[in-house]
């Protein structure tokens, strides 16, 4: 790379600076990353999700479910069948609309 090709860069570069928005949009949270790519020098701050922390509980609440079918106990009167009895029940959704 010659002068005046670091020099027309260097000159592109302040170009862009200069007009570009210093103020990053209104950004829903879950687009923050992409927006975080076009605005780096903003040190737009990302929260991380839960994912992790709800597929830790889903797979505990799971590996207790499978213990208490697999050896038939009883925790706080509940065994596994009550659990896939309330499941199965189907709700009626009217009714819980008028109580709310």
């Amino acid at each position: 790379m010659n002068s005046s090709e670091k020099r027309r860069k260097q000159l592109l570069e302040q170009t862009r600076k200069l007009y570009r928005d210093q103020e990053i949009p209104a950004v829903h949270p879950r687009y923050g990353m992409a927006y975080a790519g076009l605005y780096p020098e903003a040190g737009m701050q990302t929260e991380s999700g839960s994912f992790g922390v709800r597929f830790f509980l889903s797979f505990l609440l799971f590996a207790l479910f499978v213990s208490i079918d697999y050896d038939g106990r009883e925790i706080m009167n509940v065994n596994s069948e009550k659990v896939v009895d309330e499941i199965r029940m189907d709700m009626d959704v009217e009714e819980v609309w008028k109580n709310l």
